[in-house]
Protein backbone atom coordinates (compact mmCIF):
# COMPACT_ATOMS: atom_id res chain seq x y z
CA UNK A 1 0.00 0.00 0.00
CA UNK A 2 1.09 3.67 -1.32
CA UNK A 3 1.76 5.92 1.89
CA UNK A 4 1.47 9.24 0.27
CA UNK A 5 2.91 12.34 1.66
CA UNK A 6 1.83 14.85 3.80
CA UNK A 7 2.78 18.49 2.99
CA UNK A 8 0.77 19.77 6.48
CA UNK A 9 2.87 17.32 8.81
CA UNK A 10 6.25 17.11 7.06
CA UNK A 11 9.64 18.40 6.28
CA UNK A 12 8.15 21.22 4.53
CA UNK A 13 6.50 22.40 7.60
CA UNK A 14 9.39 22.21 9.46
CA UNK A 15 11.19 24.92 7.71
CA UNK A 16 7.76 26.88 7.29
CA UNK A 17 7.84 27.50 10.92
CA UNK A 18 11.25 28.58 10.85
CA UNK A 19 10.43 30.61 8.62
CA UNK A 20 7.23 31.82 10.65
CA UNK A 21 9.82 32.56 13.53
CA UNK A 22 11.96 34.97 11.68
CA UNK A 23 9.17 36.53 10.10
CA UNK A 24 8.99 35.10 6.55
CA UNK A 25 5.87 34.00 5.12
CA UNK A 26 5.78 31.27 2.66
CA UNK A 27 2.57 30.47 2.39
CA UNK A 28 2.37 26.67 3.63
CA UNK A 29 1.45 25.20 6.73
CA UNK A 30 3.69 25.55 10.04
CA UNK A 31 3.57 22.60 12.86
CA UNK A 32 1.84 23.84 15.50
CA UNK A 33 4.27 21.79 18.26
CA UNK A 34 7.14 23.71 16.52
CA UNK A 35 5.53 26.97 16.48
CA UNK A 36 5.05 26.76 20.04
CA UNK A 37 8.75 25.96 21.11
CA UNK A 38 9.81 28.62 19.01
CA UNK A 39 7.84 31.52 20.55
CA UNK A 40 10.07 31.33 23.82
CA UNK A 41 13.18 32.79 21.84
CA UNK A 42 16.39 31.57 21.30
CA UNK A 43 19.52 33.70 20.21
CA UNK A 44 20.13 30.14 17.68
CA UNK A 45 17.52 27.90 16.06
CA UNK A 46 19.32 24.57 14.56
CA UNK A 47 17.95 22.51 11.77
CA UNK A 48 20.58 19.28 11.37
CA UNK A 49 19.40 16.86 8.51
CA UNK A 50 20.51 13.40 8.76
CA UNK A 51 20.54 12.01 5.34
CA UNK A 52 18.60 8.63 5.35
CA UNK A 53 17.65 8.21 8.93
CA UNK A 54 14.15 7.58 8.67
CA UNK A 55 11.45 7.25 11.51
CA UNK A 56 11.67 3.89 11.45
CA UNK A 57 15.10 3.02 11.65
CA UNK A 58 16.01 5.25 14.04
CA UNK A 59 13.08 3.52 16.48
CA UNK A 60 14.88 0.01 15.45
CA UNK A 61 18.08 0.91 16.61
CA UNK A 62 17.77 3.55 19.73
CA UNK A 63 16.20 1.70 22.84
CA UNK A 64 13.25 4.63 24.33
CA UNK A 65 15.75 5.83 27.12
CA UNK A 66 18.30 6.92 24.32
CA UNK A 67 18.72 11.26 24.05
CA UNK A 68 16.99 11.43 20.55
CA UNK A 69 14.11 9.25 21.43
CA UNK A 70 13.34 11.33 24.56
CA UNK A 71 13.24 14.13 22.39
CA UNK A 72 11.28 12.52 19.61
CA UNK A 73 7.75 14.80 19.12
CA UNK A 74 6.81 11.66 16.20
CA UNK A 75 6.87 11.41 12.83
CA UNK A 76 6.13 13.64 9.84
CA UNK A 77 6.10 13.20 5.76
CA UNK A 78 9.14 13.52 3.54
CA UNK A 79 8.02 15.52 0.28
CA UNK A 80 7.01 13.38 -2.81
CA UNK A 81 9.79 11.22 -4.33
CA UNK A 82 11.16 10.71 -1.18
CA UNK A 83 15.02 11.24 -1.87
CA UNK A 84 17.77 13.79 -1.26
CA UNK A 85 17.73 15.83 -4.46
CA UNK A 86 13.74 16.55 -3.73
CA UNK A 87 13.93 17.05 0.00
CA UNK A 88 17.26 19.42 0.05
CA UNK A 89 15.70 21.98 -2.43
CA UNK A 90 12.50 22.06 0.06
CA UNK A 91 14.86 22.50 2.80
CA UNK A 92 16.53 25.32 0.87
CA UNK A 93 13.72 27.14 -0.59
CA UNK A 94 10.72 26.75 1.63
CA UNK A 95 8.94 25.80 -1.65
CA UNK A 96 6.81 22.49 -1.99
CA UNK A 97 8.53 20.18 -4.89
CA UNK A 98 5.85 21.46 -7.18
CA UNK A 99 7.23 25.61 -6.95
CA UNK A 100 10.97 24.15 -6.89
CA UNK A 101 10.84 21.85 -9.32
CA UNK A 102 14.03 19.23 -8.38
CA UNK A 103 12.31 16.06 -8.52
CA UNK A 104 15.19 13.35 -8.60
CA UNK A 105 18.79 12.67 -8.88
CA UNK A 106 18.54 12.78 -12.41
CA UNK A 107 16.36 15.09 -14.61
CA UNK A 108 15.76 15.40 -18.13
CA UNK A 109 16.17 18.36 -19.76
CA UNK A 110 14.85 19.40 -23.40
CA UNK A 111 17.58 21.65 -24.11
CA UNK A 112 20.21 19.78 -24.01
CA UNK A 113 18.15 16.30 -25.01
CA UNK A 114 19.86 14.76 -21.63
CA UNK A 115 19.69 13.31 -18.24
CA UNK A 116 21.44 15.31 -15.73
CA UNK A 117 22.53 14.90 -12.48
CA UNK A 118 20.88 17.90 -10.42
CA UNK A 119 23.40 17.84 -7.46
CA UNK A 120 26.46 16.88 -9.32
CA UNK A 121 25.72 19.06 -12.62
CA UNK A 122 26.89 16.08 -14.66
CA UNK A 123 25.12 13.55 -17.56
CA UNK A 124 23.59 11.20 -16.47
CA UNK A 125 24.72 8.60 -18.65
CA UNK A 126 28.99 9.56 -18.76
CA UNK A 127 29.29 11.05 -15.49
CA UNK A 128 30.74 14.10 -17.09
CA UNK A 129 31.01 17.35 -15.37
CA UNK A 130 29.02 20.26 -17.07
CA UNK A 131 31.47 23.22 -16.75
CA UNK A 132 30.04 26.11 -18.83
CA UNK A 133 26.63 26.20 -16.40
CA UNK A 134 24.78 24.72 -13.28
CA UNK A 135 22.08 23.47 -15.46
CA UNK A 136 19.72 22.78 -12.71
CA UNK A 137 20.02 26.53 -10.80
CA UNK A 138 19.97 27.80 -14.71
CA UNK A 139 16.55 26.29 -15.04
CA UNK A 140 14.81 25.69 -11.88
CA UNK A 141 17.14 27.97 -9.66
CA UNK A 142 15.24 28.94 -6.35
CA UNK A 143 15.86 31.74 -3.88
CA UNK A 144 17.34 29.94 -0.56
CA UNK A 145 16.08 30.50 2.67
CA UNK A 146 19.57 32.31 3.89
CA UNK A 147 18.84 34.93 1.66
CA UNK A 148 15.04 35.40 3.15
CA UNK A 149 15.75 35.21 6.70
CA UNK A 150 18.87 37.55 6.55
CA UNK A 151 16.59 40.08 4.82
CA UNK A 152 13.57 39.47 6.42
CA UNK A 153 15.33 40.42 9.72
CA UNK A 154 17.37 43.34 8.05
CA UNK A 155 20.48 41.34 8.64
CA UNK A 156 20.00 41.04 12.87
CA UNK A 157 20.26 37.23 12.55
CA UNK A 158 23.21 35.40 10.18
CA UNK A 159 21.93 31.90 8.42
CA UNK A 160 24.57 29.50 7.96
CA UNK A 161 24.62 26.77 5.44
CA UNK A 162 26.63 23.90 6.44
CA UNK A 163 25.48 21.60 3.64
CA UNK A 164 27.53 19.55 0.66
CA UNK A 165 25.22 21.04 -1.38
CA UNK A 166 25.26 24.47 -0.67
CA UNK A 167 27.42 27.22 -2.75
CA UNK A 168 29.03 28.78 0.50
CA UNK A 169 32.61 27.33 2.28
CA UNK A 170 31.09 26.15 5.61
CA UNK A 171 30.80 22.48 4.77
CA UNK A 172 33.25 20.32 6.87
CA UNK A 173 33.85 17.00 6.26
CA UNK A 174 33.64 14.69 9.56
CA UNK A 175 31.34 14.83 12.38
CA UNK A 176 34.17 16.61 14.64
CA UNK A 177 34.46 19.07 12.40
CA UNK A 178 30.45 19.60 12.49
CA UNK A 179 30.29 19.98 16.22
CA UNK A 180 33.25 22.28 16.21
CA UNK A 181 31.89 24.82 13.09
CA UNK A 182 28.37 24.72 14.90
CA UNK A 183 30.04 25.46 18.50
CA UNK A 184 31.79 28.37 16.67
CA UNK A 185 29.41 30.15 15.29
CA UNK A 186 26.99 29.52 18.32
CA UNK A 187 29.56 31.89 19.68
CA UNK A 188 29.64 34.36 17.27
CA UNK A 189 27.92 37.03 19.59
CA UNK A 190 25.00 37.31 17.32
CA UNK A 191 21.62 35.83 16.75
CA UNK A 192 22.12 32.62 14.18
CA UNK A 193 19.89 30.43 12.18
CA UNK A 194 22.57 27.62 11.20
CA UNK A 195 21.31 24.66 8.56
CA UNK A 196 23.69 21.42 9.00
CA UNK A 197 24.04 18.30 6.63
CA UNK A 198 25.10 14.83 7.31
CA UNK A 199 25.61 11.90 4.30
CA UNK A 200 24.99 9.53 6.99
CA UNK A 201 23.48 7.33 7.96
CA UNK A 202 22.29 7.21 3.99
CA UNK A 203 25.87 6.31 2.53
CA UNK A 204 26.29 3.29 4.77
CA UNK A 205 22.62 1.85 4.62
CA UNK A 206 23.26 2.49 0.52
CA UNK A 207 26.38 0.25 0.67
CA UNK A 208 25.28 -2.35 3.49
CA UNK A 209 21.16 -2.29 3.38
CA UNK A 210 19.00 -1.07 6.81
CA UNK A 211 20.25 -4.27 8.91
CA UNK A 212 23.62 -4.29 9.04
CA UNK A 213 25.49 -3.26 12.33
CA UNK A 214 27.39 -0.57 10.72
CA UNK A 215 24.54 1.27 10.79
CA UNK A 216 22.69 0.14 14.09
CA UNK A 217 26.52 2.02 15.10
CA UNK A 218 26.39 5.06 13.57
CA UNK A 219 22.62 5.82 14.90
CA UNK A 220 23.91 5.57 18.08
CA UNK A 221 27.11 7.64 17.90
CA UNK A 222 24.68 9.92 16.09
CA UNK A 223 22.40 9.51 19.29
CA UNK A 224 25.58 10.03 21.57
CA UNK A 225 27.28 13.06 19.29
CA UNK A 226 24.13 15.01 19.68
CA UNK A 227 23.71 14.91 23.04
CA UNK A 228 27.15 15.81 23.83
CA UNK A 229 26.28 19.10 21.57
CA UNK A 230 23.31 20.22 23.09
CA UNK A 231 25.31 20.04 26.29
CA UNK A 232 27.38 22.97 25.44
CA UNK A 233 25.45 25.35 23.36
CA UNK A 234 23.45 27.62 24.66
CA UNK A 235 19.69 29.16 24.50
CA UNK A 236 19.56 26.83 21.32
CA UNK A 237 16.34 24.81 19.83
CA UNK A 238 18.03 22.07 18.32
CA UNK A 239 15.75 20.51 15.44
CA UNK A 240 16.50 17.20 13.63
CA UNK A 241 14.93 15.42 10.68
CA UNK A 242 15.53 13.47 7.61
CA UNK A 243 15.08 13.95 3.63
CA UNK A 244 14.06 10.12 3.89
CA UNK A 245 14.10 6.74 5.33
CA UNK A 246 15.32 3.75 3.28
CA UNK A 247 14.22 -0.06 2.13
CA UNK A 248 16.92 -3.02 0.83
CA UNK A 249 15.94 -3.37 -2.56
CA UNK A 250 16.42 -6.09 -5.58
CA UNK A 251 16.76 -4.50 -8.87
CA UNK A 252 15.11 -4.98 -12.25
CA UNK A 253 16.34 -4.04 -15.91
CA UNK A 254 14.09 -2.37 -18.53
CA UNK A 255 16.45 -3.68 -20.66
CA UNK A 256 15.32 -7.20 -20.11
CA UNK A 257 11.97 -6.02 -21.11
CA UNK A 258 11.81 -5.06 -24.70
CA UNK A 259 7.67 -4.81 -25.11
CA UNK A 260 8.46 -2.20 -22.28
CA UNK A 261 11.82 -0.69 -23.37
CA UNK A 262 10.40 -0.40 -27.21
CA UNK A 263 7.46 2.19 -26.32
CA UNK A 264 10.11 4.67 -24.82
CA UNK A 265 11.48 7.71 -26.15
CA UNK A 266 14.03 7.95 -24.27
CA UNK A 267 15.85 6.54 -21.47
CA UNK A 268 13.75 7.35 -17.78
CA UNK A 269 15.05 9.66 -15.18
CA UNK A 270 14.57 10.57 -11.91
CA UNK A 271 15.35 7.99 -9.24
CA UNK A 272 15.08 3.94 -9.68
CA UNK A 273 12.10 4.08 -7.03
CA UNK A 274 10.89 7.34 -8.69
CA UNK A 275 11.15 6.26 -12.32
CA UNK A 276 9.35 9.05 -14.75
CA UNK A 277 8.67 7.53 -18.60
CA UNK A 278 8.90 9.52 -21.64
CA UNK A 279 6.65 7.05 -23.56
CA UNK A 280 6.23 7.09 -27.47
CA UNK A 281 3.54 8.48 -28.98
CA UNK A 282 1.75 5.49 -30.40
CA UNK A 283 1.93 3.87 -27.31
CA UNK A 284 0.69 5.69 -24.70
CA UNK A 285 -2.53 3.85 -24.61
CA UNK A 286 -0.74 0.88 -23.86
CA UNK A 287 2.31 1.42 -21.63
CA UNK A 288 -0.11 1.24 -18.48
CA UNK A 289 -1.35 -2.06 -19.10
CA UNK A 290 1.85 -3.92 -20.47
CA UNK A 291 4.04 -1.91 -17.28
CA UNK A 292 1.28 -3.60 -14.88
CA UNK A 293 1.72 -7.09 -16.58
CA UNK A 294 5.15 -7.00 -15.03
CA UNK A 295 5.18 -4.81 -11.83
CA UNK A 296 1.32 -4.34 -11.07
CA UNK A 297 2.71 -5.31 -7.19
CA UNK A 298 6.15 -3.47 -7.45
CA UNK A 299 5.18 0.01 -8.73
CA UNK A 300 2.39 2.05 -8.21
CA UNK A 301 2.10 3.91 -12.05
CA UNK A 302 0.76 7.21 -12.18
CA UNK A 303 0.01 9.32 -15.19
CA UNK A 304 1.32 12.75 -15.61
CA UNK A 305 -2.15 14.41 -15.13
CA UNK A 306 -3.12 11.87 -12.28
CA UNK A 307 -0.14 13.10 -10.25
CA UNK A 308 -0.58 16.87 -10.77
CA UNK A 309 -4.07 16.12 -10.00
CA UNK A 310 -3.55 14.13 -6.72
CA UNK A 311 -1.12 16.83 -5.60
CA UNK A 312 1.73 14.18 -4.90
CA UNK A 313 4.60 17.32 -5.51
CA UNK A 314 1.95 19.59 -3.15
CA UNK A 315 0.47 22.67 -3.83
CA UNK A 316 1.40 25.93 -4.95
CA UNK A 317 2.33 27.91 -8.26
CA UNK A 318 4.02 24.97 -10.80
CA UNK A 319 7.36 25.51 -11.69
CA UNK A 320 7.41 26.05 -15.56
CA UNK A 321 9.45 23.10 -15.98
CA UNK A 322 7.31 20.25 -14.62
CA UNK A 323 5.41 19.07 -17.74
CA UNK A 324 8.60 18.95 -20.01
CA UNK A 325 10.52 16.80 -17.46
CA UNK A 326 8.04 14.48 -15.44
CA UNK A 327 7.22 12.36 -19.07
CA UNK A 328 4.02 10.65 -19.63
CA UNK A 329 4.07 8.10 -16.65
CA UNK A 330 5.72 7.71 -13.12
CA UNK A 331 6.51 4.46 -11.11
CA UNK A 332 6.93 4.95 -7.27
CA UNK A 333 8.10 1.93 -5.71
CA UNK A 334 5.53 -0.13 -3.36
CA UNK A 335 7.51 -2.84 -2.37
CA UNK A 336 11.31 -4.50 -2.19
CA UNK A 337 11.83 -3.65 -6.45
CA UNK A 338 13.95 -1.20 -7.99
CA UNK A 339 14.28 -0.20 -11.89
CA UNK A 340 16.79 0.45 -13.58
CA UNK A 341 17.48 1.09 -17.29
CA UNK A 342 20.51 -1.70 -17.12
CA UNK A 343 22.49 -3.72 -15.45
CA UNK A 344 25.57 -1.36 -14.49
CA UNK A 345 26.96 -3.48 -11.71
CA UNK A 346 25.86 -0.95 -8.90
CA UNK A 347 26.62 -2.44 -5.41
CA UNK A 348 23.39 -0.64 -4.07
CA UNK A 349 21.38 -2.52 -1.27
CA UNK A 350 18.86 -0.36 0.44
CA UNK A 351 17.75 2.60 -1.70
CA UNK A 352 14.67 5.36 -1.50
CA UNK A 353 12.23 7.50 -3.71
CA UNK A 354 9.35 5.36 -2.94
CA UNK A 355 5.96 5.63 -1.99
CA UNK A 356 6.63 3.05 1.46
CA UNK A 357 6.23 3.62 5.25
CA UNK A 358 9.67 3.65 5.49
CA UNK A 359 10.68 5.62 2.93
CA UNK A 360 7.92 8.21 3.31
CA UNK A 361 8.51 8.88 7.48
CA UNK A 362 10.83 10.89 8.84
CA UNK A 363 11.32 11.59 12.80
CA UNK A 364 10.99 15.20 14.15
CA UNK A 365 12.84 15.61 16.82
CA UNK A 366 13.46 19.20 19.40
CA UNK A 367 15.49 19.43 22.05
CA UNK A 368 15.84 22.99 24.25
CA UNK A 369 19.36 23.10 24.86
CA UNK A 370 18.29 24.81 28.25
CA UNK A 371 16.15 21.82 29.47
CA UNK A 372 20.00 19.41 28.71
Amino acid sequence: MAKYPDYDNSILSVISSILKFYGYDNGHKTLEILDKKLKKGYDNVLLMLFDGMGYYILNRYLDKDKFLIKNLYGPISSVCPSTTACAIPTIESGMAPIEHGWLGWSMYFKDYDANICVLKNTYEDTGKKIKEENIAKKYIGYENIFEKIEDVTNGAVKAHDISLYSDTNEYVYSYNQLLRKIIEISNNGRKNFIYAYSEEPDIIMHSTGVDHEYVKENIRFINSMIYELSKKLENTLIIITADHGLVNCNAKYLDKYPKLEKMLKRIPSFESRAVNFFVKEEYVKDFKTEFEKVFKDKFLLLSREEILKGKLFGEGSQNSHIRETLGDYMAFGISDVALEWEDKNKKIIARHAGLTEEEMTVPLIIIDTKNV
